[in-house]
């Protein structure tokens, strides 16, 4: 009998169990790039390109198709790269991305193999090359350098996505230097400048078997670390189907193919971008999504190139709040547009608003009121008498792999737990911004599925 009765809690206890943990199953995890692209929560695109000194508005579709006219437009009198990066660091970014090259062609360094660049170009006699001067701004102020590299549009070779046109003998001999043009240039950047964090193809990198160039064996071979955006072959991350700066709830780390949306496009595409914003917590790969958005989004403007007296474009301290929960907070890095001016400096509005973001979101999470003790095996909190607290943040050890699957938060303000949330995805980081502050005895976090053993990494009040 007392066997029999032993067999019966032990099936109870099974049946528990299996609610709350999966049968574990082996899990993508993320490279040592991949973990430092999601630890550093907060980096800068700049984009600078020759339209900037038109001294008219941007115009993007035209400036794929019309060359221009006079490449010694290019004069930054008093280009300070130190001041990019310091700007950027103010606001609290680890990396920085430099467009090397976008869709006019012009690339910002001393190339041998395009010869649509500083060279050029009468800007300190020709000897100019701004890709060396970003990434010795970004080694010392501790910023990790990386480089867009933009080969899908080029206006002064006219190639329109990726493409030269016409199909004659000249159209292939000409199609064929440009895809070796643009291994040259991967080669170059990969090789000149020391470690790079980054290397982002704008729009891609096509598929090699296409018109695109082999630019992934180059990365591989020059740039090891590197995380690599994107082609057909291989994305490290992916775009997170928005320019909002944002990404919905819940959104995964994991993806179900090796390329981000570079083929497949009709399934990746659906339903306005579902599964590049949400990922799926059964994807193979692992590719976290990225929030990018430029600084100049509001009040009409959405402006990834300085555009002139256009100030009222930055975007107030609420909206990038709002944006770095919804994008940091989502379990997403954030990627915020800078642009330099024709005089080569970040502007001062732009400045002044990225030190103000950068103190904001440091002062908000400072010093946590409350914090959970690793050591204790319930996820539980006691909050000292007194304090109030409005956001709560949950980080997994994704070094382990996403495993959390699903939880609840409660509250305990008398002697009854009430629920506070629910939720699914946790990530690298979980930020719950309560619509008003909760003065409670004790917070427990619940975790209700989980594939293997939940691995938390913190569990903290602000």
């Amino acid at each position: 009998m007392k066997l029999k009765f032993q067999v019966v809690c032990l099936l109870i206890f099974l049946n528990q169990c299996s609610t709350s943990i999966l049968q574990a199953q082996e899990l993508p995890l993320p490279s040592k790039a991949q973990l430092a692209w999601q630890r550093a929560e907060l980096g800068v695109l700049i984009s600078y390109d020759l339209p900037v000194f038109k001294l008219s508005r941007y115009d993007q579709a035209k400036n794929r198709i019309t060359p221009i006219e006079d490449v010694n437009i290019f004069h930054p009198d008093s280009l300070d790269t130190d001041q990019w990066i310091k700007s950027a660091k103010s606001a609290g970014a680890k990396f920085a991305v430099l467009t090397v090259t976008h869709e006019t062609g012009f690339a910002l360094y001393q190339s041998d193999v395009n010869p649509y660049c500083m060279k050029a170009i009468r800007y300190k006699d020709g000897k100019g090359d701004i890709v060396r001067d970003f990434i010795n701004s970004c080694n010392k102020y501790g910023i990790a350098p990386g480089l867009y590299v933009g080969i899908r549009w080029n206006s002064f070779l006219g190639v329109h996505d990726f493409k030269v046109q016409g199909n004659d003998e000249f159209a292939v001999n000409r199609q064929a230097y440009y895809k070796k043009m643009c291994e040259g240039m991967v080669r170059e950047l990969c090789t000149r400048y020391g470690p790079l964090f980054m290397i982002w193809f704008d729009g891609g990198a096509d598929d090699p078997s296409k018109s695109g160039p082999n630019a992934l064996p180059i990365v591989q071979q020059y740039q090891p670390e590197c995380l690599f955006y994107h082609n057909a072959q291989r994305a490290d991350f992916r775009w997170g189907g928005s320019e909002s700066g944002t990404v919905p709830y819940p959104c995964w780390s994991t993806f179900p193919f090796p390329f981000s949306h570079a083929a497949k496009q009709d399934s990746i595409f659906a339903d306005n971008f579902k599964l590049l914003k949400h990922g799926t917590p059964e994807g193979k790969y692992w590719m976290p999504a990225m929030s990018d958005a430029p600084l100049r989004g509001s009040n009409g403007g959405h402006d990834w190139f300085w555009n002139p007296n256009e100030d009222h474009h930055v975007s107030s301290l609420s909206t990038l709040m709002n944006m770095y929960y919804q994008s940091v907070g989502h379990n997403s890095t954030l990627i915020i547009g800078l642009t330099p001016d024709n005089r080569g400096l970040i502007p001062d509005a732009d400045v002044s608003r990225l030190k103000e973001w950068g103190d904001t979101i440091r002062s908000t999470f400072k010093q946590p009121i409350a914090t959970w003790n690793s050591k204790n095996d319930e996820f539980i909190i006691n909050i000292p008498e007194g304090k109030s607290f409005s956001k709560i943040v949950l980080k997994e050890n994704i070094a382990q792999g996403e495993r959390i699957r699903s939880f609840t938060i409660e509250a305990k303000e008398s002697t009854h737990w009430n629920t506070i949330m629910e939720g699914s995805c946790i990530g690298h980081t979980f930020i719950k911004v309560l619509e008003k502050p909760i003065s409670a005895k004790s917070i427990r976090l619940q975790i209700t599925q989980s594939n293997g053993k939940p691995m938390l990494d913190s569990f903290s009040l602000y």
